[in-house]
């Protein structure tokens, strides 16, 4: 299980925000997206959240929709000189 506030946990809830306000930009619903990315609204949801990780497959299925690429996607997460314990 992730850690709470730390660590991977923040990864993902990260890249869950930056889905989220992509998705929001786009104007594609939740449902939509989930449906794309081959996950139930309940899963989809979670890994939004960043209660629950996206797999490598989802984020490309994601990325294809939103019309982004995985590094917009990931943004700076990970860039030299970033921690994220």
């Amino acid at each position: 299980m992730p850690r709470s506030f730390g660590g991977y946990r923040r990864t993902d809830i990260l890249i869950g925000q930056r889905i989220r306000l992509f998705r929001h930009a786009s104007g594609i619903s939740a449902e939509d997206m989930a449906r794309v990315s081959g996950l139930d609204i309940g899963d989809y949801a979670s890994r939004e959240l960043g209660e629950a990780r996206f797999k490598t497959a989802e984020l490309y299925e994601i990325g294809k929709a939103l019309k982004v690429r995985l590094a917009d996607i990931f943004g700076s997460i990970g860039a030299v000189g970033d921690t994220v314990d």
